[in-house]
């Protein structure tokens, strides 16, 4: 039994007819429960001690004897609300449940837990997903927090919050022990299951899918599998991960211990913020009406913009001038943030800094710096670094020949700049969130790799798909550039001859899949084995031999120029707007973001061939006609709406080069702008005027969504012009 002490005799049971009585060791002390088979009622005597009623074994179990939950919610209220009280206002939510409910507050995703009926020997499970940035993290410690600090009032089931601490294969246990070890708590991580099946806590578990690498997910549904056991009862499990790994259908078929006649599971998608919430948002951080009418700030938060998901409005609440987006050039909305980020926080250093160090120098340390933090947290697979190692990192990226004063002021600074704050650990630092850790990593990957370095972290660790995301948009940030072209000279060779005894090959294979786009045509990546990666934008005729696939998300991707050669991928993600070539292999199963998992033979053959893997079927998804499908104007459109950037200009990079340059694009253009897609403005840049153009709703254009009227409006226009031309006309520009 887990509250005896170690070392002690079991407990002695005896059962009568009125009820059951037990004794046994706890701290130190002869300890005697008798317990009311009518009532559930429990006398609890401590030898030495007068005797205590409870109402219930849950209540004696929640006691100061035993978990003692009071201390549990005070720590924890104490230790969350330190952070949420750092926030002005909590950045904006929205979700919806697998029944296509919306849910717009965390209130009313608490009230959701054992909000249906269940039989006494069934468990519930609540699964959360949403790509990354979306606000699970702070949805999961938001509950939380609301539960603790509620439970002084109305006691009701606490939160421990189970995070991955790492892109590593995790023991949950172990994960567990360090979660209580952060609350200060007595109770042991063998106590969570009991606790966890009298409804006395929710095990949360965040990062669900980073538990176990790719090949080796069996271990993490198995640790889950227990668990789901334990909590049969009054018991729930949380599971929050990412939208391509976490669903009910997978759930059900990997965990076995589900039934899914008795155990309830409740799914919530967790989606980006409305344009409406995030104005909302940002004018509780000063921002103002005017702000939103710069054309740059508007298109930023349109509907479906990657900028509505919280990371990025928190960025740019706190990083970003709207004024100054009138002259920004950066096509790209992370770098653009991290310039400004780091434009503000050379300002900071003080006076008797910038007399020895100016500020550009200051910037390019604070780059240097936060790269380096990054690759030392991957090299040592951990989330947070020590002060003492963060002092180090300063002196490294700052370099010789600064007076000791300057430099101690420098490092005092560096510890607390807005891209690092306090981990759960007292002393440690961690980034503010993933995705800008990602970025960082990304930066230090690209010029590691590109200088043939093998580092520590890509043989060891498991690169996830957020990460290799995050680096395919930097790789398309620096494309063309010496830096890039020595990445992927180096990269070629890295994942294709590189031995197999560590995990570099692999992860070097799945970054250069993020890079389709930018290799030159007739490369060949071969012999390799990829975990998982993902794969954005159209791809060049590029192609793969004997290369192996775990996972593969080309979501909106455009893989129809790509030669696969005696290859193999075992799981798919994909949507409406995924093409694929006619050499694509056969997966075992296609998940379909926003919908089932395909896992019949006939489901997939027929998925693969309306997306374009039969030669001589024409891939129509309902919009475009057989005619324009084939016409050079409708793969024009998909390249423009597949582009990692957020605007497209010329002689930014050549994507823009050949969409902007291309025949077909006045005529395009013609056409997105007279439907309200198209935004263009003119600004100054580097001190010249250009023309900025944004494509707007790209990810409804790619799907041929037909329930917003400016699409299918598009399409009948494009559809009509095509015909024209096959009757004798001619294209031309309205």
């Amino acid at each position: 039994m887990p509250f005896v002490d170690i070392g002690t005799p079991s407990p002695k049971i005896s059962e009568k007819t009125e009820g059951l009585t037990a004794n046994f060791v706890r701290d130190g002390r002869e300890i005697k429960l008798q317990i009311d088979n009518g009532t559930g009622k429990v006398v609890f005597t401590k030898k030495g001690f007068p005797a205590k009623g409870f109402t219930s074994f849950a209540n004696m179990l929640a006691s100061d004897d035993f978990a003692n939950l009071k201390k549990w919610a005070k720590s924890q209220a104490e230790l969350l609300g330190r952070a949420a009280a750092a926030e002005r206002r909590l950045l904006p939510f929205n979700a919806r449940n697998h029944k296509n409910a919306r849910f717009e507050g965390v209130e009313q995703v608490n009230a959701l837990f054992n909000s249906q009926p269940r039989p006494a020997d069934a468990a519930e499970v609540i699964l959360i997903d949403g790509p990354a940035g979306i606000g699970k993290t702070k949805l999961v410690e938001q509950l939380a927090l609301l539960r603790a600090e509620a439970y002084a009032a109305s006691p009701t089931s606490l939160i421990l919050h189970v995070r991955s601490r790492g892109r590593v294969l995790s023991n949950l246990q172990d994960l567990m022990a360090f979660s209580l070890q952060t609350l200060r708590s007595n109770t042991t991580y063998d106590q969570i299951p009991i606790l966890l099946k009298h409804g006395l806590i929710v095990v949360a578990i965040d990062g669900f899918d980073e538990l176990g690498d790719p090949n080796g997910y069996e271990l993490a549904w198995s640790q889950v599998n227990d668990l789901i056991s334990a909590a049969r009862g009054r018991g729930v499990v949380l599971l929050s991960g990412r939208d391509t790994f976490l669903g009910r259908d997978r759930l059900f078929r990997d965990v076995q211990s589900l039934r899914q006649d008795r155990d309830v599971v409740i799914s919530l998608t967790v989606e980006a913020s409305t344009p409406d919430q995030a104005r909302e948002w940002l004018k509780s951080r000063g921002w103002t009406d005017v702000h939103f009418k710069i054309p740059a700030v508007a298109s930023l938060l349109d509907d479906g913009s990657f900028a509505l998901r919280p990371v990025f409005l928190n960025l740019m609440a706190a990083n970003l001038e709207p004024k100054r987006l009138r002259e920004e050039s950066d096509s790209f909305l992370t770098p653009l943030l991290v310039k400004h980020m780091l434009e503000r926080e050379a300002k900071l250093f003080g006076d008797a800094v910038e007399k020895i160090v100016s500020r550009d120098s200051l910037e390019d340390f604070l780059l240097r710096y936060l790269i380096e933090v990054a690759r030392e947290m991957a090299d040592g697979q951990s989330e947070s670094l020590d002060e003492t190692t963060l002092s180090w990192i300063v002196e490294i990226a700052l370099g010789d020949g600064y007076p000791e004063e300057v430099v101690r002021l420098i490092r005092n600074r560096a510890s607390v700049v807005a891209a690092l704050k306090p981990d759960l650990r007292a002393g440690y630092k961690g980034f503010v969130h993933s995705h800008i850790q990602n970025y960082f990593l990304s930066l230090a990957t690209l010029e590691a790799v590109g200088k043939g370095e093998v580092p520590k972290f890509l043989k060891r660790n498991v690169l996830g798909s957020e990460m290799v995301a995050v680096f395919g948009d930097v790789a398309a940030k620096a494309a063309g550039t010496p830096q890039s072209k020595a990445f992927l000279t180096h990269g070629l060779t890295m994942a294709s001859l590189y031995g197999g005894v560590d995990r570099a090959s692999r992860n070097v294979g799945a970054l250069l899949m993020s890079t389709l786009a930018l290799l030159s045509d007739g490369e060949v990546l071969r012999d390799s084995d990829i975990d998982e990666t993902v794969v954005r934008g159209t791809a060049s005729k590029v192609t793969l031999s004997k290369v192996s696939i775990h996972q593969l998300d080309c979501r909106a991707a455009d893989l129809g120029s790509v030669l696969f050669d005696d290859c193999k991928i075992a799981n798919l993600i994909a949507n409406d707007g995924t093409r694929l070539s006619p050499s694509f292999p056969i997966p075992r199963l296609i998940a379909l973001e926003g919908g089932a998992d395909l896992v019949e033979s006939d489901q997939i053959d027929e998925w693969l061939t309306r997306h374009g893997r039969n030669a001589t079927a024409t891939v129509v998804n309902g919009l475009a006609s057989p005619a324009l499908s084939e016409h050079p104007l409708f793969k024009l459109l998909g390249s423009a709406c597949r582009v990692r950037q957020y605007w497209l200009r010329l002689g930014d990079d050549v994507q823009a080069e050949k969409i902007l340059r291309s025949k077909y694009w006045d005529e395009l253009a013609a056409e997105l702008r007279g439907c309200n897609l198209l935004r263009e403005e003119v600004r100054q840049a580097a001190g010249a005027k250009s023309k900025f153009t944004h494509i707007r709703m790209r990810e409804k254009i790619l799907a041929e969504d037909p329930s917003d009227p400016d699409v299918v409006k598009l399409f009948e226009n494009l559809n009509a012009r095509v015909t024209a031309l096959a009757g004798g006309g001619q294209l031309r520009v309205s």
